[in-house]
């Protein structure tokens, strides 16, 4: 009798309906033939395998996820390392969202975007702002027409609280405004972005300003599939980058990179695919 109401407790619970988060595959794969400046090799561009999952709470709220492993796709291994991708945890609302652990930072989305849109080559102009930000919280709004983003980085070992960033986004018409302040202790970071769209052309750019370091400034542009960036740090020799990409269908592209510093100029000739 025992083994009888044990079984049928199992049946009974491995037959009850369990609330599962829904979970979407994603990831790009980019691989080319890269000139360095002094050799040539394949070479993988960041690619990555992206898991992201989503779980409505209820009262219009949900929880959501994601996870990021970089591929180096020319050798065919995971890579390791110190903040390579992205991997967060949140919950959103109709009043924002709030998540925490590997994630692009405030500076980077309310600035950085403006300046770097480079495939490989660019962002050298981005001299104090982080990418992706380790070990913080992240929170986004809009209020009034503003989108409002803030971050803190907490990491062990350091200060309690080793930056604190705010920014926001506005858009009118067909011109896109960013500004973000960090404070960083005696390196404090503040940025400015901007772009405008007209009649098939793309303008952006902005400015960085780092107390006790360099700043920096990029301008961009492109038509017809070329885009064209010029970019200065410090006082290094202006960078001058340029692109072109072809849509193959199907998720793929084929894009050529060059890049030219003052000395030495390297390129790619790369095939993306993203699923």
């Amino acid at each position: 009798m025992q083994k009888k109401l044990i079984a049928a407790a199992v049946a009974g619970a491995l037959a009850t309906p369990v609330a599962i988060a829904d979970v979407a595959v994603s990831g790009s794969i980019r691989t080319g033939v890269e000139y360095t400046g002094s050799e040539w090799q394949v070479a993988d561009n960041y690619s990555r395998l992206r898991f992201k999952a989503s779980s409505d709470l209820g009262n219009g709220q949900s929880a959501y996820m994601g996870y990021e492993f970089r591929v180096n796709s020319a050798q065919g291994s995971i890579v390791t390392g110190n903040t390579q991708r992205l991997s967060y945890v949140g919950i959103k609302g109709d009043w924002g969202s709030l998540s925490l652990g590997s994630q692009w930072s405030t500076l980077f989305n309310t600035v950085g975007t403006f300046i770097d849109k480079s495939h490989r080559y660019g962002g050298a102009a981005n001299t104090c702002i982080q990418y992706r930000m380790k070990d913080s919280v992240y929170l986004s709004t809009n209020l009034g027409g503003f989108s409002v983003s803030a971050d803190a980085q907490m990491s062990a070992g350091g200060d309690d609280l080793d930056r604190a960033t705010i920014g926001t986004n506005l858009n009118i018409g067909g011109v896109s405004i960013g500004a973000a302040w960090q404070d960083h202790g005696n390196n404090d970071c503040t940025g400015i972005g901007a772009s405008l769209s007209l009649a098939g052309i793309s303008l952006s750019g902005g400015f960085v300003d780092q107390a006790n370091g360099d700043n920096g400034f990029g301008i961009n542009g492109s038509i017809a599939g070329i885009w064209v960036d010029y970019e200065e740090a410090g006082d290094a020799d202006g960078v001058i980058t340029g692109n072109y990409a072809i849509g193959l269908g199907g998720g793929a592209k084929a894009i050529i990179e060059l890049s030219n510093d003052g000395t030495d100029t390297k390129g790619i000739g790369m095939l993306r695919m993203d699923f």
